[in-house]
């Protein structure tokens, strides 16, 4: 879709996400939490470094925000951008594995890289172990 095809609800309803979920996660953009979930889903895929296990949780933040935000979004922002977060989406599902305890189709929150790099002696959370 245009982004010039976009009107002005369609702006606010983006404002309006990230004026609501400025409080857990900072003021930020539909396009930075996109980008920022685009630029994780490139480090799994290419290997997790073992030494930034401990801050993955956190790294998720740009998902879990996309995933709160998402429903505050005009139908036609979530048109304009839904395929492009489904292709992240699925590349992220081929990239990891489910969380010890999970199933197969576990969400992102409920996944981890299936390729670690790094040194190997590093202690992993409990839940990575296969």
């Amino acid at each position: 879709m245009d982004m010039e095809a976009l009107s002005a609800d369609d702006y606010e309803s983006v404002h309006r996400a990230s004026r609501g979920l400025a409080a857990r996660y900072g003021m930020v953009t539909l396009n930075a939490m996109m980008e920022a979930w685009e630029a994780l889903v490139q480090d799994v895929e290419e290997g997790f470094d073992v030494e930034q296990v401990w801050d993955y949780a956190n790294m998720l933040r740009c998902r879990r925000w996309l995933a709160e935000a998402w429903p505050v979004f005009t139908d036609r922002i979530r048109a304009a951008r839904q395929a492009e977060l489904d292709a992240l989406d699925a590349r992220f599902q081929l990239a990891t594995v489910p969380l010890r305890g999970q199933g197969d189709d576990a969400r992102w929150h409920s996944r981890r890289p299936l390729l670690i790099v790094g040194d190997r002696l590093l202690e992993l959370p409990g839940s990575w172990v296969l």
